[in-house]
């Protein structure tokens, strides 16, 4: 799952780090505060979470990397950042709030805040991407007896998630507006802090990638980030995601997936668990039922059921939360250990993975959807349906991608897009064939560079 919702100061996110972290961002931004914003509204609201160590720097550039152009007398605000060290907080503060980190003044064209505006103009953009309950009970309670596992979950969830930010860069989905156009960047910052607890205090893993909305574009100036075109295409990044974590998960760990409405959930993860850490669904059901409506039937009303049932905002240390998950799984009868032998002898019952026509059916609607281009609606609901077919073959985002740019360059096809249970015509297994060799091919590669230590559910 992804969210984007507008952001207009980042205390939150690193009042969320380590207490150490917290104390010396503290320190940092004593001479340089931001002024005051109010209590953030429904379309600026955050999660709470344990405390989670430092937030990360993500930069998004061309592939490959081309030379950063300036135009004269531009500040560089990417000068020192490196993608992947820890986030330096007063730097984050400039960048959100339109400022030379270096200087301290500021580099970005904002608009003037209207006279009696309850909130200054936002400064950025939060992308969250959620784990699959699962997989977060997995990482979180499992590690408890296996450490090492979370380290290694969180891993995959961070690779998939710069595989899908990457694609919607190349795609031209981060850009600015000029002339009533979105125009693609040059050069993206952002930050990345990795959080591991629902609203309701369950265990939920979860990664806030912070955009900077001043951006460097192509033509050597400083721009603003709009964010339409990734609002329109969540679902399909959202989805690519996903391809690339069931890969990953199947590749590192040797888990396998179930299909789930939209997403998927890790084989032989007791249902009673999910249940039980499922508290803010909860919440909104009963809300939604006291007014005679259902989540799936209204999903506006549910968004304000969300919004109304809404806790407050607590933090808390990491390895606190996940000794109180273990003792609440325990309590229920499952320790930290039986839930991996439980994922572990349901993984070793799994039959062969079957051959679907799931690739070829994406390759059709792929090829339909070629003569769109790539950033309108059309494009974007053909992008997400094909990526959620593929997310359960794990093949990868890399296959994934292949397929899409062989897809765009054939000719549009004429033929009627594949219905569930049809079959493929002889033309479309070889497109087919090939994409799951790439995936094999991949998979192998992991398997072969990965270390022999490397953790597990259990003895699959």
């Amino acid at each position: 799952m992804i969210t984007c919702t507008r952001i207009h100061d980042v205390s939150y996110y690193l009042a969320s780090t380590e207490p150490a972290d917290r104390e010396a961002a503290g320190q940092e931004v004593v001479d340089r505060a931001p002024p005051t914003v109010p209590e953030a509204t429904s379309r600026d609201r955050q999660d709470a979470d344990p405390c989670d160590g430092p937030g990360r720097w993500v930069v998004l550039h061309p592939a490959p990397p081309a030379p950063l152009l300036l135009m004269p007398g531009v500040p560089n605000i990417l000068d020192g950042l490196r993608p992947g060290d820890p986030v330096a907080p007063r730097v984050l503060r400039d960048l959100v709030a339109g400022r030379d980190p270096a200087t301290g003044r500021m580099a970005a064209r904002r608009r003037r805040p209207a006279a009696g505006a309850p909130v200054p103009p936002s400064g950025g953009y939060d992308l969250q991407f959620s784990l699959p309950k699962s997989v977060s009970l997995l990482g979180l309670v499992g590690d408890v007896a296996r450490p090492g596992l979370l380290a290694a979950i969180r891993a995959i969830h961070a690779q998939a998630i710069s595989r899908a930010l990457q694609w919607a860069f190349d795609l031209g989905l981060i850009a600015s507006r000029s002339c009533g156009r979105h125009v693609p960047v040059q050069r993206v910052i952002g930050a990345r802090f990795d959080h591991a607890a629902s609203r309701a205090g369950d265990p939920q893993l979860h990664s806030h990638v912070v955009l900077s909305k001043t951006a460097v574009g192509r033509d050597g100036r400083l721009r603003q980030l709009d964010n339409y075109l990734l609002l329109t295409h969540a679902g399909a990044i959202a989805a690519l995601a996903r391809c690339e974590e069931v890969f990953l998960l199947h590749a590192r760990l040797g888990l396998r997936t179930r299909p789930v409405g939209r997403s998927y959930e890790i084989i032989g993860v007791p249902a009673p668990l999910l249940a039980l850490f499922s508290k803010r669904r909860q919440a909104i059901t009963a809300r939604m039922a006291a007014t005679g409506r259902g989540t799936a039937q209204d999903r506006r009303a549910a968004q304000f059921a969300a919004y109304a049932t809404r806790p407050g905002k607590t933090h808390g240390a990491l390895r606190d939360a996940q000794a109180a998950w273990a003792a609440e799984t325990a309590a229920q009868g499952w320790s930290a250990d039986a839930l991996l032998q439980s994922v572990a002898q349901a993984q070793a019952m799994c039959p062969p993975r079957q051959e679907t026509d799931a690739i070829a059916r994406a390759a059709e609607l792929l090829r339909l959807c070629a003569g769109h281009p790539p950033q309108s609606h059309a494009a974007a609901d053909g992008f997400t349906v094909a990526f959620e077919l593929l997310q359960h073959e794990a093949i990868g985002g890399d296959a994934v991608l292949d397929l899409v740019a062989s897809c765009r360059q054939a000719p549009v096809s004429s033929k009627p897009v594949m219905l569930p249970g049809s079959q493929p015509g002889p033309g479309d297994a070889a497109p087919a064939n090939a994409v799951r060799e790439a995936g094999d091919e991949r998979r192998a590669d992991i398997l072969a560079r990965q270390p022999s230590s490397a953790p597990s559910p259990g003895p699959c």
